[in-house]
């Protein structure tokens, strides 16, 4: 177990540099904390780099997590450099570094639905988004590329370690969305101009359900695929909602037909 104080420590700056997208895409790195985000990343088996724990809080994590059974790389840093790579104000006293997944997953045609997130910028909504498909058994997000960073440190909190459980898939190209079509995948819109009330739309079977960015909704790409637009009937002249709220009622629509 390494003991670092140093502001000139090449493993400190390393950590440092991770708050930074820009160096996660490079190193294929990412930073998480809290006791209960390291929990959820040690029981999904995932592949943890190294651990950091402030040496105030050391004593009660290591013993909490039995580090000294586990074959964990663990860093303890001073309380001022812990202070310097904290994510939030009333910090745990650890951060864990992950290795971001290389594999690409395939993606699975079987009846399901699937969440396509175009060009959203809020991080909450993004983790939100991310603990609303594992609640209703989505078998994935799909994240069209101009979306929020998902290792953002707000995106990562908000999914409140939900990131673990389940698929996501990054698409370059509108184009690759043919793909779902040729599998008979019925494309869902959520826009407050719909044609039909949510709960009035069949949502069972195939589905991928789309959200767009949070001022400028679906691109027009999207919209040239055959699909349908659902809206959500709202009282005192409200003409939306939360993109993820909007995403999570619709989501749960789905779920009720199913269980009918």
């Amino acid at each position: 177990m390494n003991h670092i104080s140093s502001l000139d420590n090449k493993f400190f700056k390393e950590i440092m540099g991770l708050k930074n997208k820009k160096n996660r895409c490079k190193s294929r790195l990412y930073l998480i904390e809290g006791i209960r985000f390291v929990e959820e990343a040690i029981k999904n088996n995932c592949e943890i780099k190294y651990i950091v724990v402030s040496e105030s809080k050391k004593d009660y994590i290591i013993d909490k997590f039995e580090f000294q059974d586990k074959l964990f790389n663990v860093m303890v840093f001073s309380d001022e450099l812990f202070g310097k790579i904290k994510q939030t104000e009333n910090t745990q006293g650890i951060i864990a570094c992950l290795r971001i997944k290389d594999t690409i997953i395939k993606f699975n045609f079987n009846e399901g639905i699937y969440f396509l997130i175009d060009k959203i910028q809020d991080p909450g909504n993004l983790g939100t988004i991310i603990r609303t498909a594992v609640a209703v058994n989505a078998l994935g997000v799909i994240l069209m590329k101009g979306s929020v960073d998902l290792y953002n440190d707000k995106v990562l909190r908000a999914t409140m370690g939900s990131i673990f459980k389940i698929n996501i898939n990054f698409i370059e190209s509108y184009l690759e969305l043919n793909e779902f079509i040729k599998n008979d995948f019925k494309l869902v819109i959520a826009d407050a101009h719909g044609d039909n009330n949510y709960y009035h739309e069949d949502l069972k079977g195939k589905i991928i359900l789309a959200v767009g960015n949070e001022g400028n909704g679906i691109s027009d790409e999207i919209k040239n695929f055959h699909h349908v637009k659902v809206r959500i009937p709202m009282c005192n002249d409200l003409e939306s909602l939360n993109v993820a709220q909007a995403l999570s009622i619709i989501a749960f629509e789905r779920v009720r037909q199913l269980d009918v």
